[in-house]
């Protein structure tokens, strides 16, 4: 029964995988002359890499913080910019107003110890959602208070220069659905959050990898602007599968 099953699949595994070769140049179950470098690396080598690759983000800075800046109007952000808290929490709460939002919710990040909001809001009447599950707050009552929300508000763990992306890793205190399910996002960016490449995020998550025990989370969430989706007649349509604006609070 399992050789007529996989009869009917197309062409068999092994004659595949003998076109795979042969259109690679090689021989029967020969090995790759020199393995791919990455899976060579040490801790040591990945550590020395980083150093570097922090050392050279933190010299060139002040050029990251001008090219994330201009790359991230480019790819749509709403781009507010300031290098003090206070006019960062009143453009905030100045758009939960203009949007006449009821509640917001926040990631529990720690970009936010550094920036109360909460109280802020709350004196606008404004409820602010802390995404923390506990026995007071289920997971399901979560969920929904977050898709209740009309703001998802959240910080950056890398803000990438080259492709004005906010790179999100979804963890404890951060759910995946505070970027994506409100109709509006807003990121807190931080002078500390950039890097000049996307090179520099994957070294960093290498690093982060070999020092966990092989365990870097299971995936990373790249914003770079409102979701765009466009059908079979090439008509662009933005916030289909996510938010459809987004705003950037870039402290620096």
């Amino acid at each position: 029964m399992d050789d007529q099953k996989n009869s009917t699949l197309g062409v068999p595994k092994d004659e595949f995988l003998a076109h795979v070769r042969h259109a690679l140049g090689r021989q029967e179950s020969s090995e790759p002359e020199v393995p791919y470098h990455r899976l060579t690396e040490s801790l040591a080598d990945l550590e020395a890499q980083a150093a570097a690759a922090s050392e050279r983000i933190s010299l060139e800075s002040s050029a990251l913080l001008e090219r994330f800046a201009e790359t991230a109007q480019l790819r749509s952000w709403n781009l507010f910019r300031t290098t003090s808290s206070e006019e960062a929490i009143g453009f905030i709460v100045e758009l939960a107003q203009r949007l006449d939002v009821a509640q917001i919710a926040r990631s529990d990040q720690p970009v936010f110890a550094d920036l109360p909001i909460d109280p802020a809001l709350l004196s606008q009447g404004i409820e602010s959602v802390i995404v923390a599950q506990n026995d007071d707050n289920p997971r399901q009552q979560l969920r929904n208070q977050i898709v209740g929300s009309g703001i998802g508000l959240t910080g950056a763990d890398y803000a990438v220069a080259e492709t004005g992306s906010v790179v999100v890793m979804p963890r404890k205190g951060l759910s995946r659905l505070v970027s994506l399910v409100p109709p509006v996002h807003v990121a807190v960016v931080r002078v500390e959050d950039l890097v000049d490449t996307l090179d520099d995020v994957f070294l960093f998550r290498r690093l982060e990898y070999h020092r966990n025990g092989g365990d870097m989370g299971s995936y990373l969430n790249f914003i770079s602007g409102p979701s765009r989706t466009a059908d079979i007649e090439m008509k662009l349509v933005v916030g289909v599968h996510g938010p459809r604006e987004v705003h950037l609070v870039l402290l620096g």
